[in-house]
């Protein structure tokens, strides 16, 4: 439980629009993120689902669970315990492919990370 509410508290800290998902989905969480790239229309949205594992794990896990479904929306990803264990596959763009906090946020993510546990 502590994980998630720390991610919620990351995903504000972030400026990133977020609402708990319906508990009929494997995810957490909904999270819209916001994008700029002129092929974007301004933002993605992510269902995440948070596991206590690291990212070798979650690449393998994501594999397994969601293999082949890069181009739904919301995109599912699986985050850990902290933004170097986040991993998702969308679209961006032109092209797209393996995602993590860290290629969207602003402010550092280590360093939204350990706020959120503080705030």
């Amino acid at each position: 439980m502590y994980l998630k509410l720390r991610w919620a508290r990351f995903f504000t800290l972030a400026g990133w629009n977020w609402t708990l998902a319906h508990q009929s989905t494997m995810a957490d969480f909904i999270v819209t993120i916001p994008c700029s790239h002129s092929e974007c229309n301004g933002s993605h949205v992510i269902a995440v689902r948070v596991c206590e594992k690291a990212l070798e794990s979650l690449t393998r896990k994501h594999s397994d669970l969601y293999a082949g479904r890069m181009y739904d929306e919301p995109s599912p990803a699986l985050f850990g315990d902290g933004p170097k264990n986040t991993y998702w596959q969308m679209v961006h763009g032109a092209g797209g492919g393996d995602e993590s906090v860290s290629n969207w946020t602003s402010t550092d993510a280590n360093e939204l990370w350990e706020r959120a546990a503080r705030e």
